[in-house]
């Protein structure tokens, strides 16, 4: 059995046609490909180029600011969620510099890996393999912030340490 472990391996596949299951895009540098807040159903594969990851921060009512949290690289895969939920992008992605990108529709993928469940389970363990570092790098991110926060509103001192 060939191995599909991650949608750009899946693009290769002889029944995951393009036109059907999945098109191309170009984009130019410094092009918006997704907007926080927005929902679509299509997950990206980057097929050549560069995108950075990034969040609106509320920093009052009448300010905010653009937080960055990532860049992505050629193969890699972005905007999973869409595959699980109907919920709003949590991110914006930007490209960095020309970039071609492969959108691949979830509810079409989903149909497809239901007929390919060896596929499914590739696809799924890779992904488990992707998301869960970067939920774990997010909570001890939030972590350290609420430290932050704690002890710059000098709240540290007023809070029983525990230790487990």
């Amino acid at each position: 059995m060939d191995s599909y472990r991650t949608l750009k391996d899946l693009l290769k596949h002889p029944q995951f046609l393009e036109g059907e299951f999945w098109r191309r895009r170009c984009y130019e540098a410094n092009e918006l490909v997704i907007i926080e807040g927005e929902v679509n159903k299509e997950i990206f594969v980057i097929l050549s180029g560069q995108v950075f990851v990034c969040t609106d921060v509320q920093i009052s009512e009448t300010k905010k600011m653009l937080s960055g949290l990532c860049e992505l690289f050629d193969g890699e895969e972005f905007a999973h969620a869409c595959f699980f939920d109907d919920e709003p992008h949590c991110a914006t992605v930007k490209t960095v510099k020309p970039s071609e990108l492969a959108l691949v529709d979830a509810l079409k993928l989903k149909q497809f890996l239901d007929r390919h469940p060896q596929i499914g389970y590739q696809i799924l363990s890779h992904w488990m393999e992707q998301i869960l570092p970067r939920l774990r790098l997010g909570n001890k991110r939030f972590a350290n912030l609420f430290g932050w926060g704690l002890r710059a509103h000098k709240l540290d001192a007023n809070i029983g340490i525990e230790t487990l």
